[in-house]
């Protein structure tokens, strides 16, 4: 006898309701591109499935019970050399299947004109020759060799362009290959907001080349803010509210270009706190060096062809206390660069929205588990990159066309909400199964409304 079976829709609905809000979505992706293989599109969407669920490694997605196969359209038990070969495929194919997902977007009228782009990295767990580098580690990985991402999302939160580079690939660099990937979605007109790392005198050219304007913010350098800084002193200042803080702003043009500085004097507070904190730990961890360079110890011995280096060190007496060197004078103070000539208020508005773009690097990171990456072939890395794009566009797309406020958004909590929601498949002695449905949430509730009564066994009723 066959005893019960429990797995979890709440990610099986993700998939379902966005699949069937753009008219298939799965099928127009990916449908002819796993050529001969008759189940490649349930191959994708067991996928999505697992990176909103367990984040299960790919040889262990075939633990999942067979009900949840048959119910993704499977024919057969996949193999796990399939599940492989479907990721390889997705990665030879990710310039197709990206054209796609704009295209469609596109027709949905889901493309905003103000795009937020931002770069990002994941590192791996193994040799990764193929796209791994050794680079800046933004996840304290320097050890390690990695891959840098770009995203560009919507002010909707609909993520609409992927670009991957190898992990040596800075930023102002990786923006090139970003533009020309987002530019198949934007009108002529649409804002790229960025921030510091990607601008460039280059970048913003290329950007206004294309008919498209750009809001980023001034990399913090002490002569140029110095300057600015005198400006601002100088010149005619406007009272900016946001979000309870205030800030004065004065206006600049530079050709064409809108230069906005900003001053806070709440920001400044904050950020001395910070440097007066960080300086304090200092001076705490330099005690033991401290003690050294008093008792004529050696601070540290160094080995060279030559023999071994020893260093010594010595003390310097203050008159007065000892300087914070992190305090620049420039505390309290940003600027923000534009090709629009616009209120501040509106402008300081449009930039504080960029941490769409983070959240959505987060959710690919954290939510769905991009990191670290085990596969080391270049296709296979790509596939599995723009799958769990992919897999968190369906999220956002649910989330936006949700019937009521979602309770809950970030994908790392969501994914426990989603996991809970169960099916229950039944398998009496003498009887046909039943189906339950169990853990139905407030937080479920607010994302899916009624889609959920299509797993409901609505035949109950009629046997008892």
């Amino acid at each position: 006898m066959k005893g019960s079976v429990t797995y979890s829709v709440g990610n099986l609905a993700v998939i379902e309701k966005g699949d069937g809000l753009l008219g298939g979505y799965f099928e127009e992706v990916f449908g002819d591109v796993g050529g001969k293989a008759k189940d490649f599109v349930p191959y994708t969407e067991l996928f999505v499935y697992n990176r909103l669920g367990d984040c299960l490694a790919t040889n262990r997605m075939l633990s999942y019970p067979r009900d949840l196969f048959h119910r993704l359209g499977f024919g057969d038990m996949p193999s796990e050399r399939s599940l492989y070969r479907m990721v390889e495929r997705v990665g030879q194919s990710h310039a197709l299947i990206l054209e796609r997902h704009q295209e469609i977007i596109k027709k949905y009228g889901l493309v905003t004109k103000e795009q937020f782009a931002d770069f990002s990295s994941s590192y791996f767990e193994g040799g990764a020759e193929a796209l791994g580098e050794y680079g800046y580690s933004r996840e304290g990985k320097p050890g390690k060799k990695q891959i840098t991402f770009g995203i560009c999302t919507g002010i909707n939160g609909i993520p609409s362009a992927l670009t991957i580079q190898k992990g040596n690939v800075p930023d102002q660099k990786h923006f090139g290959f970003m533009l020309r990937t987002a530019e198949a979605v934007l009108r002529p007109g649409s804002v790229l907001i960025f921030d510091c790392g990607a601008n460039s005198k280059s970048n913003k050219k290329l950007v206004r080349a294309k008919e498209l304007h750009y809001l980023t913010l001034k990399p913090k350098k002490l002569g140029p803010y110095r300057i600015a800084i005198a400006e601002f002193r100088a010149g005619r200042k406007c009272r900016v509210v946001l979000n309870d803080r205030t800030y004065q702003c004065v206006k600049a043009k530079n050709g064409d270009e809108t230069r906005y500085i900003f001053y806070s004097e709440n920001l400044e507070n904050d950020q001395l706190a910070i440097k007066r904190s960080k300086f304090s730990r200092e001076l705490v961890k330099n005690h033991v060096l401290l003690n050294k360079t008093k008792a004529g110890k050696p601070l540290g011995e160094y080995p060279c062809e030559e023999g071994i280096i020893v260093a010594k060190g010595s003390l310097q007496k203050t008159v007065d206390d000892v300087a914070n060197p992190h305090i620049n004078g420039v505390e309290g103070f940003f600027i923000l660069e534009s090709s629009i000539d616009d209120d501040p208020l509106e402008i300081l508005k449009l930039y504080k929205e960029r941490d769409r773009a983070e959240k959505l690097i987060r959710n690919i990171k954290e939510g769905t588990e991009l990191r670290p990456m085990r596969h080391w072939s270049k296709w296979a890395i790509i596939g599995y990159v723009v799958l769990v794009f992919l897999t968190n566009f369906l999220v956002n797309l649910t989330l936006l066309k949700a019937k009521s406020q979602p309770i809950v958004r970030n994908v790392k909590l969501l994914k426990k909400y989603l996991m809970s929601l169960t099916v229950t498949v039944v398998y009496p002695p003498n009887g046909f199964r039943f189906h339950i449905l169990s853990n139905i949430s407030p937080e479920i509730l607010s994302i899916f409304g009624n889609f959920i009564d299509r797993y409901r066994d609505k035949t109950l009723r009629l046997r008892w």
